[in-house]
C-alpha cells in the first residue's frame, strides 16, 4: 500500500512561476496568442524558461485542462494572485484574452517599477541608520562608561550634566525604532479592523481616511473603467456588463460598487449620475462618462481613460517615493549630529576644569 504525501511548500514554489518573473511571463504570453498560439502551446513554450520544475508544473496543467478548468484557473496555479486576474476572467468569458493579458502586463510592471524604486530609496538609508545604531550602541558601552567614571573622580557638575545629554543622544536610535514599531503595530491593528468588516463597510471606512481615500478612488476608478470597458467592448449591454462585475468574486471592493451601480441604473440612473452618486472615484470621472455617452463610444472612452489613470498612478507614485528618501536622509543627518554632539559634549564639558 503507497501512501501520497501533499507537495511541500518548496516543490510548490518551484511549480510556479516567481513574482520578479510575472510581468515578463505574462507580456511573451500575450504575444504568442497574438500571433497565433493556442493558450496550452503558449504554455508549454514559455513554462521552461520562466519555472524551475517546468515538467511537474505541465503536468499540473495538463489534469486542470482535462478537468475543464479554464485560464484563470492555469494563471493561479501558476502563481499569478488572485486580485490581478479579474480582467482574464472576463476576457475568457466575453473575447480579447491577449488585450487583456497586454492590460495586466502593464499593471504588474507598474507595479514592480514602483517596488524597486521604494527598494532603492530606502535600502541605502536603513542600512547606514544600522551602521549609526550600531555606533550609538559601542558609544553606550565603552565610552559612556569611560566618560562617567572620568567625571565622577573630578566631581564636575558641568560634565556630569554634559553626560545627562550624552545618554539621552545616545537614547535617540531606541526612541526612532520604538516610534516606528508603535506605527507598524498601529498601521496593522488598524488593518485588522477595517477587515473585520463586511467589504460594504470597509469602503464606507476607506473613504474617510484622508489620504488612504485618494489612492483607494484612483484604483477604484481604474479598475472599473478598464473592466467595463472591456465588457462593453465585448458587446454586453451596460447592465448586463455591470451585472458581471457585481457577480464576480476576484475584486471585492469592485464588486460592491458595481452592486452600488447597478442599482442606481435599474432605477434609471444614467451611468454618470450612479457614478456620482457611488462617490468612490475620481472627481473628473463623469465627465469622461457623459462625454462617452454623447459620442457613442462609452467603451473607447472608458479603455482610454484608464490607461491614462495608469499613467498618472505611476506619476503620482513616482512623486511619493521622491519624499521619502530625503525624509530619511533628515533623520540620519539628525542621528549625525546627535552622535558628534553626543561625543564632544562630554569633552567641552570638562575643558573648564582642565
Amino acid at each position: 500500500m503507497s501512501f501520497k504525501f501533499p507537495p511541500s511548500r518548496i516543490e510548490v514554489r518551484n511549480s510556479q512561476i516567481p513574482k520578479k518573473k510575472h510581468a515578463q511571463f505574462i507580456k511573451r504570453l500575450s504575444t504568442l496568442l497574438s500571433e497565433g498560439y493556442t493558450f496550452y502551446d503558449s504554455l508549454v513554450m514559455l513554462l521552461p524558461h520562466h519555472v524551475k520544475a517546468s515538467e511537474e508544473a505541465s503536468s499540473t496543467l495538463k489534469v486542470h485542462l482535462k478537468n475543464g478548468e479554464g485560464v484563470t484557473t492555469l494563471l493561479m496555479t501558476l502563481g499569478i494572485p488572485k486580485s490581478y486576474l479579474l480582467s482574464i476572467q472576463m476576457a475568457e468569458s466575453h473575447g480579447r484574452l491577449h488585450q487583456a493579458l497586454r492590460s495586466l502586463h502593464t499593471h504588474i510592471a507598474m507595479l514592480d517599477r514602483a517596488k524597486a524604486s521604494l527598494k532603492k530609496v530606502v535600502v541605502y538609508p536603513v542600512f547606514l541608520f544600522c551602521m549609526l545604531a550600531g555606533l550609538f550602541l559601542a558609544f553606550r558601552i565603552y565610552f559612556l562608561p569611560n566618560m562617567q567614571m572620568l567625571a565622577d573622580s573630578r566631581q564636575n557638575s558641568t560634565s556630569s550634566s554634559s553626560l545627562n545629554w550624552t545618554t539621552l543622544l545616545l537614547h535617540l536610535p531606541d526612541a526612532l525604532v520604538v516610534v516606528s514599531i508603535v506605527v507598524i503595530f498601529i498601521a496593522l491593528i488598524s488593518r485588522w479592523l477595517i477587515q473585520r468588516n463586511s467589504y460594504k463597510q470597509q469602503v464606507t471606512i476607506l473613504l474617510k481616511i484622508p489620504i488612504l481615500s485618494k489612492w483607494m478612488k484612483l484604483f477604484w476608478t481604474k479598475s472599473l473603467s478598464q473592466e467595463l470597458g472591456t465588457l462593453l467592448a465585448s458587446g454586453l449591454s451596460l447592465q448586463h456588463a455591470l451585472d458581471v462585475l457585481r457577480n464576480q468574486t476576484y475584486q471585492p471592493y469592485l464588486q460592491v460598487i458595481s452592486e452600488s451601480i447597478y442599482t442606481s441604473i435599474l432605477m434609471g440612473d444614467s451611468l454618470k449620475h450612479a457614478v456620482q452618486i457611488a462617490e468612490c472615484f475620481s472627481d473628473d470621472f463623469p465627465t469622461y462618462i457623459s462625454h462617452g455617452e454623447i459620442s457613442g463610444h462609452l467603451d473607447r472612452e472608458l479603455l482610454i481613460y484608464s490607461e491614462l489613470l495608469n499613467e498618472q498612478t505611476e506619476a503620482a507614485l513616482t512623486k511619493a517615493l521622491s519624499f521619502v528618501q530625503p525624509i530619511l536622509f533628515g533623520v540620519l543627518a539628525i542621528c549625525i549630529l546627535a552622535a558628534y554632539l553626543s561625543i564632544l559634549l562630554p569633552v567641552y564639558g570638562m575643558i573648564d576644569f582642565i
